[in-house]
């Protein structure tokens, strides 16, 4: 179902005086934007990730809903750099009215920092008045999303 095609890279979006710390690739299914992401990560990988998607959203049909799907392998871990970085990009995604109507983290329960770092985030988007679950199998985050969009659709 991925368009492997459509993959981007992020670290090919890297700017900044550091390299970003972690692996993020972000690749369309129809209205679900995914994102496979290893930590830890760093400011200039949360930088990264937002320049990438600010691009898909440039090629994307305007006004149509979409959903992120995340998942986590190996480490979750984040700099506070970092999430003071995504906390910035979720507002200016406010601002910019791009952002997603759900979002999905898959952490399964071996990947470092989960316990930490799934807490913050929940927080992070509740801040920005995103709508936000964290599973610990694609099949439950994605059965989640697709509840979503149906949601929107009636």
């Amino acid at each position: 179902m991925s368009n492997a095609n459509n993959k981007l890279n992020l670290l090919s979006k890297a700017d900044g005086p550091f390299r970003p710390h972690g692996r993020l690739e972000l690749w369309s299914e129809g209205s679900v934007l995914r994102v496979q992401a290893e930590g830890p990560f760093n400011r200039e990988a949360v930088l990264a990730l937002g320049a990438a998607i600010k691009e898909f959203y440039q090629i994307l049909p305007p006004d149509r809903n979409f959903v992120y799907l995340l998942e986590f392998r190996s480490s979750l871990m984040a700099s506070p750099e970092a999430l003071a970085a995504f906390a910035d990009f979720l507002k200016a995604m406010s601002t910019a009215k791009t952002a997603p109507k759900a979002v999905a983290f898959v952490v399964a329960a071996a990947v470092e920092g989960a316990c930490l770092m799934l807490p913050l985030f929940a927080r992070l988007y509740a801040d920005a008045g995103r709508e936000f679950s964290a599973f610990e199998t694609m099949a439950a985050a994605e059965d989640w999303l697709r509840e979503r969009l149906r949601s929107l659709a009636d």
